[in-house]
C-alpha cells in the first residue's frame, strides 16, 4: 500500500491526467492511495472570491471558476458525453454550496478562509474520481476532513496524531480492502469540531505524507511536473543535476531554504515511521525521480544542492543589556512569536543578534515592542544563498572557496549560518546579487 500525490499540473493537463490512470492501473494490486490538488490557478481565484465583498466581483470569480473547470471537462471527456454531463453536474453542485458558504456570516473570518479555498481539492477530487470510473477503476472520493483531524490554526493546521490515524484507518482501509481507490482532497483537514482547516499553501504534500504515516504506508509518492529534486533550479542553471537519493535532514533544508518541489513540512510524518518519500514526474512516467530515505547517500558528492531565496529580510537587534544577560533571546522570540513572525537564520554575538525572516507577520507591531528595550534595524533588499549536504563541512577548502567566489564576484556577504547539524551554509546577499552568483558556486563545488 503506497500514497500517490499529483499537484496541480498534473490534474490540470489532460495529458498528467490520462497518465495517472495509466500509474493507477499498473500499481492497482499495490492499493494505491490517491491525494490530490485543486486545478492549477483555481486555489489563487477562492483566495480572491474571499476577499472581494461586491456580488459583482464574487459572481465574475466564480465564472472564472466555471470557465476553468469547463474547458478541463471538454478537453478530458473530449468524446464522452454522459461523462461530460456528470462532470458539470459535480462542479454546479459544489459551486451552490460555495455560494451559500460566501453568505454565511463567520465569527472567525481565518475559518471562512479555509472553508472557501478548500473547494478547490473538493472539486478535484471528485473530477479525478469520476475519470478513474469511466476508466473502468473503482475509485471514490474521500474529503480529508475525515480523516485528517487538526488543531483550529487556520491557515497553517498541524495535524493530532492519534485522532488522525484513528479517523484514517476508519475512512480510508475499508475502501482499500474492499478495491477501492480512495481519491483524497489535499491540503486540507478538519477540527475535532468539524471545522474545515488547510494546511497551509503546498500542503497537499503534507497531506499525502499524513495519510501515509497514518495508514501505515510503504511509500509516499510525489508526482508533479518535474523529474525530481536537482542540484540546483534547473530552470535557472541548466547543467543542475537529477539527485538520485537524499537523506529526510537535506531534503528538509533544501525545502526551507528555496527549493519548490517539496513543501517544508512534507517529510515531517514520513521520518516518524521511516516511511520513502519519491519525487517523480507525471509528464515522464520511466523516470526514476529522487528518493527520500533517512540515510546520506553521498556517492555523488557531499555537497548536494545549492538553493537560494530572492527574499529574506533581514532584522538586526543591539542591546547593551545583552551582554552576559539570561533571557535576551527568549524575551526577542516571544514577541516575534506574538506578531506572528517566523525566523530563518540566526547569528548572535555579545550584544546584537541577527534574524533572517521566513515572513514578516505585524513587523511594525513587533518593532515598537522590541525597540523598548533594544535599537533594531530592519533591511528588506536580502537573500539566501544556501549550500546543502549532510556532512558538509568535510569538504575540503569549502569556506575558503566559497568567500573567495563572493570576493571576485563583488558581492558582499552581510551575514552568515552554519547549522549544528553539519548539513547547511548559508549566507546572507543582496537579493539582486544572487543570480549572478549561484551558477559559479554551484559549477565550483556539484559542477
Amino acid at each position: 500500500m503506497f500514497v500517490i500525490k499529483f499537484g496541480g499540473t498534473s490534474v490540470t493537463k489532460p495529458e498528467s491526467v490520462a497518465n495517472i490512470a495509466i500509474l493507477v492501473k499498473k500499481h492497482i494490486d499495490e492499493k494505491p492511495i490517491l491525494v490530490v490538488s485543486a486545478l492549477s490557478g483555481i486555489t489563487d481565484l477562492l483566495v480572491k472570491i474571499n476577499a472581494v465583498n461586491s456580488d459583482s466581483e464574487q459572481q465574475n470569480i466564480i465564472e472564472q471558476i466555471i470557465e476553468k473547470h469547463d474547458n478541463w471537462i471538454d478537453t478530458v471527456f473530449v468524446n464522452d458525453e454522459s461523462a461530460k454531463q456528470d462532470a458539470h453536474f459535480i462542479v454546479g453542485n459544489f459551486l451552490k454550496e460555495l455560494k451559500q458558504i460566501l453568505l454565511i456570516g463567520f465569527t472567525n473570518q481565518f475559518a471562512r478562509h479555509d472553508s472557501v479555498v478548500s473547494f478547490g481539492e473538493k472539486i478535484s477530487s471528485a473530477l479525478i474520481s469520476l475519470y478513474l470510473q469511466k476508466k473502468n477503476i473503482n475509485a471514490k472520493q474521500v474529503l480529508a476532513t475525515s480523516c485528517i483531524i487538526t488543531d483550529n490554526n487556520f491557515g497553517g493546521a498541524d495535524f493530532i496524531d492519534a485522532a488522525t490515524v484513528k479517523a484514517s484507518k476508519k475512512a480510508i482501509l475499508p475502501l482499500v480492502d474492499a478495491g477501492i481507490v480512495p481519491v483524497i482532497t489535499g491540503f486540507i483537514g478538519a477540527t475535532t469540531k468539524g471545522e474545515i482547516t488547510v494546511l497551509g499553501r503546498g500542503g497537499s504534500d503534507y497531506s499525502a505524507a499524513i495519510i501515509a504515516y497514518a495508514t501505515n504506508s510503504d511509500e509516499v509518492q510525489i508526482w508533479t511536473d518535474v523529474n525530481g529534486v536537482y542540484s540546483a533550479d534547473p530552470r535557472v542553471i541548466q547543467s543542475a543535476k537529477l539527485l538520485k537519493s537524499l537523506s529526510y535532514q537535506e531534503a528538509a533544508e533544501l525545502a526551507m531554504f528555496g527549493a519548490k518541489v517539496l513543501h517544508p513540512r512534507t517529510i515531517q510524518p514520513a521520518v516518524k515511521i521511516g516511511i520513502p518519500v519519491r519525487v517523480l514526474n507525471t509528464f515522464n512516467l520511466d523516470n526514476t525521480g529522487t528518493i527520500i530515505t533517512g540515510n546520506a547517500d553521498n556517492s555523488d558528492g557531499i555537497i548536494k544542492s545549492v538553493t537560494w531565496r530572492k527574499l529574506a529580510p533581514l532584522l538586526n537587534i543591539y542591546s547593551a543589556d545583552m551582554f552576559l544577560s539570561k533571557g535576551f533571546l527568549q524575551k526577542v522570540f516571544a514577541i516575534l512569536t506574538k506578531k506572528g513572525i517566523s525566523a530563518n537564520l540566526l547569528s548572535a554575538s555579545e550584544v546584537s543578534v541577527s534574524i533572517t525572516l521566513d515572513n514578516i507577520g505585524l513587523l511594525d507591531e513587533a518593532l515598537i515592542e522590541l525597540n523598548k528595550f533594544a535599537k533594531t534595524d530592519y533591511l528588506d533588499k536580502f537573500g539566501t544563498i544556501s549550500l546543502v549536504g549532510e556532512k558538509i563541512m568535510q569538504t575540503p577548502n569549502l569556506m575558503q572557496d566559497l568567500f573567495n567566489i563572493f570576493q571576485e564576484a563583488n558581492v558582499p556577504v552581510q551575514m552568515l549560518s552554519y547549522s549544528a547539524s553539519n548539513i547547511n551554509i548559508s549566507v546572507l546577499v543582496p537579493s539582486e546579487k544572487i543570480l549572478d552568483v549561484v551558477p559559479i558556486i554551484h559549477k565550483k563545488f556539484i559542477g
